[in-house]
């Protein structure tokens, strides 16, 4: 019997913090704790996504010398991976693991023009699925 085809539409988080990029890393901090959530995306003048900081990002510079000076901007991992919410779990699943990507970004529109994501997917749910598994998707980017 074959399965049915789970598309990122219908499982994503649709609830996808955003942040400045000149918020620093103690309040990102406090905005990951409060909202319960282990990244945030960087959002930029335009409304376009720059990056994401997760909570490895802060953890791998809490303690250096100035890190409580440190920004959003300073700390993200700036290369965002986008995908379309008409695309599969399955592929979704596919392209984190061909890119050692642990989270992609949801976005409604272009993929090239800045705008607000529509939802997050995170590699744990991709896993599980496949695995023939669900888990209730968690509230990250």
């Amino acid at each position: 019997m074959k399965r049915k085809e789970v598309l990122l539409k219908d499982i994503m988080t649709k609830r996808v913090v955003t942040i400045a990029s000149t918020i620093s890393i103690r309040e990102i901090s406090k905005i990951m704790a409060r909202e319960e959530v282990s990244g945030v995306a960087v959002i930029g003048p335009e409304r376009g996504v720059m990056g994401i900081v997760s909570e490895c990002d802060v953890l791998r510079h809490v303690g250096k010398k100035n890190w409580e000076l440190l920004t959003a901007g300073e700390i993200m991992t700036p290369h965002v991976e986008a995908i379309r919410p008409e695309t599969t779990l399955e592929e979704a699943a596919d392209a984190m693991q061909k890119k050692h990507i642990h989270r992609l970004l949801v976005m409604g529109r272009d993929l090239s023009e800045p705008q607000m994501p529509a939802g997050n997917q995170r590699q744990r749910y991709c896993q599980t699925h496949r695995e023939g598994q669900y888990l209730a998707a968690e509230n990250i980017v």
